[in-house]
Parts: C-alpha cells; sequence; structure tokens
C-alpha cells in the first residue's frame, strides 16, 4: 500500500506536466496556410480611374501640413503583378487614398502617381504594434523637452507651419508561392494588398 502511495505521488506531477504541455502545445504547433490567395487575387479589379498627368490632388494639402513626405518609402527589388500592371523595380512613395467608396494604394514615382491598387482587406492596427515594431529611443531630458515642444506646436499651429507630426508607418512583405502578399500599416489603419510574381 505505502509502494502504491509513493508510485501514485511521483506519476501524479508526470500526468500532470503531461496534461499542461499538450494544452499549451497547441499554440506553437505550426499550421498550414489555408488562404486561397488566386480566389482574393482573382476578385480584385484595377482601377476604372486614373490621375491626370499622374497628380494626386491632395500632394499638396499634405506637403503644407508636413514638412516632409508623411507617406513610407517603399524599395522594391523584384517585379511585381496586379492584373495588367507590372510595377518594376525601384523606390515608391504608398499613398492610401480612399475613391468611389474603395481604398487605393497610390505608388508613386518622383511625386506622381505611377500605379493605382486597390486593397483587399482593411483591419485597425493595435495600440501596442508601433512600441513593438518601432520601439522609441531612450531621450535624454532635453531630446524630451526638445521633442514635446515640437509636437505641442504641430499638433497646435501644425497647417501654418508644417511641424504636424506624421503618421507612423511599417510595410511586410510575405511570399506566399505565386503571389507577394503585402501589408502596408499607416497609422491607425492596416491595409493588404495582393500581387502575382513577375
Amino acid at each position: 500500500m505505502a509502494n502504491f502511495k509513493i508510485k501514485n505521488f511521483f506519476l501524479l506531477p508526470i500526468f500532470a506536466l503531461f496534461f499542461i504541455t499538450a494544452v499549451f502545445a497547441d499554440g506553437n504547433i505550426v499550421r498550414p496556410d489555408m488562404t486561397n490567395w488566386e480566389e482574393i487575387y482573382n476578385q480584385q479589379q484595377e482601377a476604372d480611374f486614373d490621375y491626370i498627368f499622374g497628380l494626386d490632388p491632395y500632394q499638396s494639402d499634405e506637403y503644407t501640413k508636413y514638412m516632409y513626405s508623411p507617406y513610407p518609402l517603399f524599395r522594391l527589388g523584384v517585379p511585381i503583378i496586379f492584373k495588367s500592371i507590372t510595377i518594376q523595380p525601384g523606390y515608391y512613395l504608398l499613398t492610401p487614398r480612399d475613391k468611389n467608396g474603395q481604398t487605393w494604394i497610390l505608388f508613386k514615382e518622383n511625386g506622381r502617381v505611377s500605379h493605382v491598387i486597390p486593397i483587399y482587406k482593411e483591419e485597425t492596427v493595435p495600440d501596442s504594434f508601433w512600441e513593438e515594431k518601432l520601439p522609441h529611443p531612450k531621450l535624454n531630458a532635453y531630446e524630451k523637452v526638445r521633442k514635446n515642444t515640437m509636437n505641442f506646436i504641430g499638433k497646435k499651429f501644425g497647417s501654418k507651419n508644417q511641424r504636424t507630426p506624421i503618421p507612423s508607418a511599417y510595410i511586410e512583405f510575405d511570399d506566399k508561392g505565386d503571389f507577394w502578399n503585402m501589408i502596408l500599416y499607416y497609422g491607425s489603419k492596416k491595409y493588404y494588398l495582393i500581387f502575382k510574381k513577375g
């Protein structure tokens, strides 16, 4: 009887450890991507509008509000395709725009719109995302005062002095077999785009 109790005493923690491992291990299992990328790509339509001379009508308003471009610069190293549009390697400013009830991402070169690509999904960026992905360097007392002063001036008088703080931006570009999935984080929004490999 005493041996039975001793065996149970040692076996109970082992079973408990096995049970806890089985419950929490599910989060570490790599699951295959079941997204139908071909279907998402085929559902998207090219823009049925164009910008005259490649000029974005809202760009001049933005440059009176901000000191420099508020949009992320994206370096593309390989050609990507969206329907009949081939975007060649190069540097592009990515600009989200709402038109006709849909959000489009403008690919700009040298201040001119070269491509207009639709998004297939839009989400809100969690508040903690920016601190996790783009942690701010620790500032000394002088740098904190300077930064807070400039932010105050920008928020209070930003439209007159081009000191409005620009929105944070981040880009993810994922390989999905025959497709590229691009996620543009911009301010409080997250935009999803899909391209075929060139």
